[in-house]
């Protein structure tokens, strides 16, 4: 755990509990905190998975019996296969309750690492918030009912009285503080898909904000590296964000109130339009160019235009329609199209629904652009995903303005099409090579911006390994560029000569060097 000591302070207060506070003004993208997991496992309700990476299981443990492993792991955690071993269990006993996995683990830290359980158990359980509701009722019949019912901890554990209380409380810290993992790195040293949760104590004990100033990275070796986003002085609070920035106020909010039990108040929640970006705003139903934004204070859903007053039951009605709809849509270009089109007139073309089907689409597209030859794909889908890419930028810097993974990525994307459509549109004399040149030199701003977003990624995740691509893609759309400014100073002699001859064969060598390779 590196950083902890030098740049945090555990301060707490009756009304934010304990929180963290900078100890020195800190820059942008410096990295305060490096910590590994107290303990890692599968996601709520996940397919059974391999206990060792987290891949889909085909086999069982020979040492235990019971633990789910993969092709390639003929291991586990060996106090974990220990426990089972001892513990008699069915060899059917975590396919069939798989939630328990997690639960367990935690209490094996009282066997194993005393100092790391009674720290966890210091965390945020929130478990007089969660007594007596569903997610009590399921967690009480998932986990809390198999594991008593099982009798593993029938007699005290290393002198410690397991009840179905302390069961649900380690729930509760499990559903407030874990953060995603996507699985570890493999033989290549490239990170796997397959999706798992971590504990981090140390990490929790920031608080949320949805603007945060600070941004998380987990490795793929299950550690998680915190930078700051941006400049933070001395004393400020230090915060990340448990939800997902192109969600809009309502989701946010319901996601922390029914994930995190918490509602946030920072200065996006509080801003009606979402800080100009109206992501939850609906069209005006009286005039043409309102947007209808709700005031949550009196409350009301008033337009920015005419100032008309919007039933609340309409608002939902519509949300719900177009919620259904975008849910419902075929993952097809046209099918995407359509409900995008439609609801853009409806909600608007900014609205987080929209985004979200928009997302989709362009993940379709950038499907297509990956499964062909560069020269093959399509022109109207280039254009189109970079039509995406220029729309929602704009919206991420200002959900997002310091280090975004989502911005740096965007960028990426933006770059890769507008090089791509240039080079189609050079060859079929739609543009001159000016303005090739131009927007090959635009192009490689938005890489560079890319790569300085994406460089504190580590190289085992995936955004590690396009911080590596990019750069290699920035050393030839410079000699690229090197090319065109050739060729210009080419045309622009042989212009003042009047000799067309020799400028039309710098345009067929700049295709011939270029056009192999896209």
């Amino acid at each position: 755990m590196e950083g902890f000591e030098e740049n945090y302070q555990i301060l707490e207060s009756e009304q934010l509990g304990r929180f963290v506070v900078a100890k020195r003004d800190l820059t942008r993208g410096e990295q305060i905190l490096l910590e590994e997991p107290y303990v890692t496992g599968p996601y709520w309700d996940a397919d059974v998975s391999c206990l060792n990476c987290f891949r889909d299981s085909c086999s069982t443990c020979r040492q235990c019996g019971v633990a789910p492993l993969c092709y390639d792991c003929k291991i586990h955690d060996e106090a974990e296969c220990s426990f089972y071993r001892e513990s008699s269990l069915d060899r059917h006993f975590l396919y069939n309750h798989f939630n328990v996995v997690m639960p367990v683990r935690c209490l094996m830290l009282y066997r194993s690492n005393r100092e790391r359980y009674d720290e966890v158990m210091t965390m945020e359980s929130r478990l007089e918030e969660r007594r007596g509701t569903e997610i009590w009722d399921i967690h009480e019949k998932f986990v809390v009912k198999p594991l008593m019912e099982s009798g593993i901890f029938a007699e005290k554990f290393e002198g410690l009285e397991v009840t179905g209380e302390l069961i649900q409380r380690i729930c509760g810290i499990l559903d407030a503080n874990t953060f995603e993992i996507r699985g570890n790195v493999d033989s290549r040293e490239s990170q796997m898909g397959n999706l798992a949760r971590g504990l981090y104590p140390k990490t929790a004990l920031m608080m949320h904000s949805c603007m945060p100033n600070t941004l998380l990275s987990v490795d793929g070796y299950s550690n998680v590296r915190v930078f700051t986003s941006a400049p933070v002085k001395m004393g400020e609070i230090l915060n990340i964000s448990y939800t997902r920035s192109l969600f809009g106020t309502y989701d946010r909010q319901t996601h922390l109130r029914k994930g995190k039990y918490f509602i946030c108040s920072c200065r996006r929640c509080k801003d009606p339009t979402e800080l100009g970006t109206h992501l939850s705003s609906i069209r005006c139903s009286e005039c043409d160019d309102g947007l209808c934004s709700f005031y949550p204070d009196e409350p009301r859903w008033e337009c920015n235009k005419c100032h008309k007053l919007l039933k609340r039951e309409y608002v939902n009605e519509i949300l719900c329609a177009a919620r259904d709809d975008i849910m419902a849509c075929p993952l097809e270009v046209r099918d995407l199209e359509r409900v995008i089109s439609k609801h853009s007139k409806i909600l608007n073309p900014h609205h987080s629904l929209v985004l979200e089907a928009k997302q989709t689409l362009m993940g379709e597209l950038k499907a297509i652009c990956m499964s062909t030859d560069p020269t093959a794909v399509p022109k109207p889908v280039l254009r189109r995903k970079f039509e995406l890419c220029e729309e929602i930028l704009p919206i991420l810097r200002t959900l997002e303005p310091g280090l975004s993974r989502l911005v740096g990525i965007a960028m990426y994307e933006y770059h890769a099409a507008l090089v791509e459509l240039s080079r189609r549109n050079f060859d079929t004399t739609e543009i001159k090579s000016h303005e090739l040149l131009d927007n090959l030199i635009k192009a490689e701003g938005e890489l560079k911006l890319a790569i300085n977003m994406l460089l504190f990624e580590h190289n085992s995740t995936p955004e590690g390994q396009l911080v590596k691509r990019a750069m290699r893609e920035l050393k030839e759309l410079r000699a690229e560029i090197s090319v065109v400014r050739a060729m210009i100073e080419d045309e622009n002699l042989e212009s003042q000569n009047r000799n067309q001859r020799n400028s039309n064969a710098s345009n067929n060598n700049y295709k011939i060097k270029f056009g192999k390779r896209r």
